[in-house]
């Protein structure tokens, strides 16, 4: 076609995709709508608004949903645009618009005279007299769970989980007619007392398995339809799944802490009691039961056994009740490691934190680097001298085979002591001095005030690091005059003093004077004592696997000759050599004079202030000595803090466990009943 000789333009014919039907649902209530691309985000929401009869003063929000997410919001044209993205990317010929609304009139009664203003009377009140605005919580598209016939469940309990927060949220409650896997009939409460309509019905289909609503009058005829603070099916198994991501990243979160967070989230009132055992079951979902935990144990044995030679694992069952006693376990890793770390060990009893509490003994040994170093651990009813005693004599099997001579170090805790001289007789043993003192500070219970305890502790500190025989006994006189000999004497007879007074211990004790070591280790795995046995054995196994990984790896970038923090400790004590005069007398013999004088012996690495041979690492009057020798320091510091010892420690590793054969073990056929519980046992006498 021309028109005055030119050719007519014609615009390319462009073809319109098939329109997306849409389901727009509120109150129970649907109609349908067809959506295409030449409608605009403003078209369906006044058609939304007008079609449900909103009043101009109400305020509402869309929201759609598609695979992978419940509530996309539909606020603007391009999340207008980014529905049909959705639905082309999901093949979805239909999708639901959920309306809610979230403010305005106070019901459809209400009137004004349009001459009349509305005055908001928060804008003329004091900030203690405002009401809040609405604050948005994670429970509001709960409302949103049930509305139309068809909808699809993946099973009965997600049918469930999502009925009973659709009441909670609506605020009713209803009671199962029917409750079944494959079929679900339920009314509302008030169907007897005030013929409330309200129903739903779901059968489960045969080629997939899903529940579809099949029948919905979701309109309540009866009275007192609200959402409250509180609600009766507001119960553990609803919490449940509202904090379990919570407890999975916080095993310590507590049950008030759970209340609040609750409220503030979710914007509902949650009792103790529901909180604690929803607590407990979102941890049992993670991490499993006890009692299946102890069934475990067998399986566990035996693939750290297989999985890591050279491990210690002892399992010890009642044989006449299959009940579970107590289990012992060191890895090969740890073990082959420990013989270049320092010559002692730090023994401890801690409480487990799960349903059934327990007992975790264990020995953590010190490396180069002043870090500790797990060992061993035994998992026992509590602390008695018969557990001690288990646990000693396999911890002496693994350390014997090494030919070193280990200084133990503990709080001397129940049953602990005797235990510990029948299978470690004639070993070093020393007390921290922390728990000594602690337990003089009891013996003042009632007798004197908080100023003169101190002061007694103060004292004692200083009788307990005395370093020379002279400087105890002056000290020793101090503390009697200001603690009272009645007192002090009588609790010093019953502790040998070379078990906790440095002046008067011949070995080598490392500096060490208190069980900080162990209780670092305690704290360490205070998460993992809060999980059933067989999670809490497994957890603290791939913590010890990290550690030593990342230890091992870490050392590698060393260049020094001592670890980090001793030769730190060596640049803070040749400064401190430097103020000291040097005086020879005979081979390998000198005097050191500043303020007082003091002997060093090169060649048998002591020194008169007894710093040397208590800490085992040349203190700055031996430095000087070394110095004026014109000796190298490194030849005179103990091996066990060089980086080489170090990197040996670490160089045996802790092999990965694979568990996908665990559900087809015969070992786990083996049931092991949950041991009697007991209570936890007094500290230390």
């Amino acid at each position: 076609m021309e028109r005055d000789g030119a050719p007519l333009s014609v615009p390319p014919l462009r073809i319109m995709p098939d329109p997306l039907v849409a389901g727009c649902i509120y109150s129970g209530k649907c109609y349908m709508i067809p959506l295409n691309q030449c409608m605009s985000f403003s078209d369906l929401y006044e058609d939304v608004f007008r079609t449900f009869q909103f009043l101009p003063s109400d305020v509402i929000e869309l929201q759609y949903s598609v695979p992978g997410c419940e509530a996309c919001f539909l606020r603007s044209e391009r999340d207008f645009q980014m529905l049909f993205c959705g639905a082309r990317i999901h093949k979805l010929e239909c999708v639901d618009i959920s309306v809610l609304k979230i403010g305005g009139s106070c019901s459809n009664t209400c009137s004004v005279d349009s001459r009349s203003e509305v005055v908001d009377e928060d804008d003329y009140l004091g900030e203690a007299f405002r009401i809040e605005v609405h604050k948005s919580y994670l429970s509001d598209e709960w409302s949103s769970y049930i509305h139309h016939v068809g909808e699809k469940f993946q099973g009965a309990a997600e049918l469930r989980e999502k009925l009973r927060k659709y009441a909670i949220a609506v605020g009713f409650e209803f009671v199962f007619l029917r409750n079944d896997l494959d079929r679900i009939h339920a009314v509302c409460s008030n169907v007897g007392t005030e013929g409330c309509d309200w129903h739903l019905r779901a059968l489960s289909s045969s080629a997939n398995g899903c529940l579809y609503i099949t029948e919905l009058n979701n309109i309540h005829t009866c009275k007192g339809v609200v959402r409250t603070q509180k609600h009766k099916l507001l119960g553990s198994k609803v919490v449940k799944t509202c904090i379990a991501a919570d407890v999975s990243y916080n095993l310590s979160l507590k049950p008030r802490e759970i209340m609040s967070k609750f409220k503030s989230t979710y914007g509902f009132d949650i009792s103790y009691k529901v909180a604690l055992k929803a607590k407990q079951s979102a941890k049992e979902a993670i991490y499993g039961s006890d009692a299946d935990s102890f069934s475990k144990l067998s399986w566990y044995k035996e693939a750290v056994l297989e999985s890591n030679p050279g491990s210690s694992f002892v399992l010890e069952v009642d044989p006449s009740t299959n009940r579970f006693h107590r289990l012992f376990v060191a890895y090969g890793g740890c073990i082959e490691g420990f013989q270049f770390c320092l010559p002692v060990l730090y023994v401890d009893g801690t409480f487990g934190k799960s349903i059934y509490k327990g007992q975790i003994l264990s020995a953590t040994g010190r490396n180069g680097n002043q870090g500790f170093y797990p060992l061993a651990i035994c998992f026992c009813d509590s602390e008695t001298e018969t557990n001690w005693t288990f646990f000693f004599k396999h911890l002496k099997s693994l350390l014997e085979p090494q030919g070193r001579v280990i200084t133990f170090i503990s709080d001397r805790g129940t049953g602990l002591l005797s235990a510990f001289d029948k299978v470690f007789a004639g070993h070093p043993h020393l007390f921290c001095y922390k728990h000594l003192v602690a337990n003089l500070a009891g013996k003042y219970r009632g007798k004197g005030n908080s100023v003169m305890i101190e002061e007694v502790k103060k004292k004692f500190f200083k009788v307990a690091y005395s370093s020379t025989e002279k400087e105890y006994r002056f000290n020793l006189r101090l503390l009697r005059q200001e603690g009272g000999a009645e007192i002090i004497d009588p609790f010093l007879a019953e502790i040998p003093v070379e078990h906790w007074c440095r002046a008067f211990y011949t070995g080598g004790r490392y500096g060490i004077m208190a069980n900080g070591i162990a209780e670092s280790f305690n704290s360490w795995i205070s998460l993992e004592r809060l999980m059933p046995v067989y999670c809490m054995l497994d957890q603290t196994r791939i913590k010890q696997m990290e550690q030593m990984g990342k230890r091992r790896d870490e050392a590698q970038r060393w260049t020094t000759e001592l670890t980090p923090k001793m030769e730190e400790r060596l640049k803070v004590q040749m400064e401190k050599s430097r103020r000291f005069s040097v005086h020879y007398s005979s081979p390998g013999v000198y005097e050191v004079r500043s303020d007082f004088s003091y002997v060093v012996n090169i060649s048998e690495h002591s020194c008169s202030c007894v710093k040397w041979q208590i800490n085992c690492f040349p203190c700055p009057h031996g430095l000087a000595a070394i110095q004026d020798a014109s000796e190298n320091v490194y030849d005179y510091i103990d091996k066990y803090f060089r980086v080489d010892m170090f990197k040996k420690s670490y160089s045996s590793p802790i092999r990965p466990i694979t568990n996908v054969d665990m559900s087809s073990s015969e070992l786990l056929l083996t049931l092991y009943y949950l041991p009697l519980r007991r209570g936890h046992p007094g500290g230390p006498g």
